[in-house]
């Protein structure tokens, strides 16, 4: 995009929104928009790109797609349906309208944020040319113009789209910062050109006044030469440090999220810790044991984990679940259903539906028939006053009242 290849760059979007990310069918319908707008592309050009790109694009994921699922799918087309024909994203909680400008940008950029307006607007030379021709005596009010206008237009056509992207999605109820992450390097970039702005401001080229910027006229290079001299360096230079410090505080934000974030999925830990308590209370099949009553010992294959809505979305990927499900090859992995998923499974406080689960991972503490084997703390935030991290009680691991397993914990250590 940036080096004037505006096909690769609707071929790529293409090839994104069909395989990876169907939502990257914003920023492509923008970006396609714009391109068309400025004629860098035509019709006839746009259809055929995305006719081959796609259909190339449907043919690499469908056939893989339908082998790792076992039946005919495009999942991007599926995700589409379920948030924009159905509109059923705000299942999964809604946000006011400007959440993202509101909200979510504010927290991707942080401080960073504040150099994006200095990417349109010519305010730093302004400031030091102020100050600089004050001091020698000049003024700029005679003719403005002269010193450049006061806005940059120069990333106008790729903000455009962005902020169009951005627009498009917060007509949708649900929101989350990660459906954005596609606009957030290129607000990066518009931050970088702000920083290059103080950057030429405050260590400009200097040669007897011969190489003064080209923000001053010819009638004010000689006079300006001098003040610039003495003074433009520092009032440059100060705004300068200013830009280094947004960048430096948001790289250390970064850091102290990275650290909150590895506490924000309980889910995720509490399945771990579920297949190690599964691990030390279920012996092997194939192990011979002389002192406990076979026919009270449990199984691996009779475990049946049920995961509501909380857990499922803090952690609990299709990865971890094969994983916890799974010990020996000789032995079957048991299942794991979750909740927002399959009708049949929710539990909705129903005592007869949990009857069928040994394990539970839940939101909730107190289930009939079932005890507490493990919490696990998660909703991390910040305590500035202490300088520590806080959390509370997330998820639970509950057993079955009925479940042999429990007195079996210690069984490994005891063959």
């Amino acid at each position: 995009w940036f080096y004037g290849r505006p096909r690769c760059t609707a071929v790529f979007l293409v090839f994104t929104t069909a395989i990876f990310r169907c939502d990257v069918l914003l920023l492509l319908f923008t970006v396609g928009l714009t391109l068309l707008l400025q004629r860098r592309l035509n019709i006839v050009e746009a259809i055929s790109i995305g006719i081959v790109t796609g259909v190339a694009s449907l043919l690499v994921t469908v056939p893989l797609d339908t082998l790792l699922w076992s039946r005919l799918i495009w999942p991007e087309f599926e995700v589409w349906w379920f948030n924009t024909v159905d509109n059923r994203s705000g299942e999964w909680g809604r946000m006011v309208w400007h959440w993202y400008f509101s909200r979510a940008l504010p927290k991707g950029m942080m401080t960073t944020a504040l150099l994006f307006p200095l990417a349109f607007v010519r305010l730093p030379e302004r400031i030091d040319l102020w100050i600089t021709m004050r001091r020698s005596g000049q003024s700029t009010r005679k003719d403005p113009k002269k010193h450049g206008g006061f806005f940059d237009l120069t990333l106008l056509p790729f903000f455009l789209p962005i902020l169009g992207y951005i627009a498009l999605y917060s007509c949708l109820p649900h929101k989350e910062i990660r459906f954005i992450f596609p606009a957030i390097p290129m607000l990066n970039v518009f931050a970088a050109y702000a920083m290059s702005r103080l950057h030429k401001v405050a260590f400009p080229v200097i040669d007897g006044g011969k190489n003064v910027p080209e923000k001053y006229s010819s009638a004010d290079r000689k006079s300006a030469s001098s003040a610039y001299r003495l003074n433009f360096h520092w009032t440059g230079f100060f705004m300068w440090l200013c830009g280094i410090g947004t960048i430096l505080t948001t790289m250390i934000g970064s850091q102290l999220f990275i650290r909150l974030s590895m506490e924000n999925y309980p889910g995720g830990e509490a399945l771990n810790r579920l297949r190690r308590h599964l691990d030390s209370s279920i012996p092997s099949s194939r192990t011979t044991i002389h002192s406990i009553n076979l026919q009270n010992t449990p199984k691996w294959e009779d475990v049946r984990v049920h995961v509501d809505v909380a857990a499922a979305m803090t952690g609990v990927s299709l990865f971890g679940q094969r994983h916890a499900s799974r010990r020996y090859d000789y032995e079957s992995p048991f299942p794991i259903e979750k909740s927002g998923y399959e009708d049949e499974n929710q539990l909705e406080g129903n005592s007869k539906r949990t009857k069928k689960f040994t394990h539970l991972l839940s939101e909730e503490q107190n289930v009939d028939g079932y005890h507490l084997v493990d919490v696990v703390k998660g909703y991390p935030r910040f305590d500035f006053k202490n300088f520590r991290i806080d959390t509370r009680n997330a998820t639970y691991i509950l057993e079955s009242d009925d479940w042999p397993g429990g007195e079996m914990s210690n069984l490994s250590t005891r063959v």
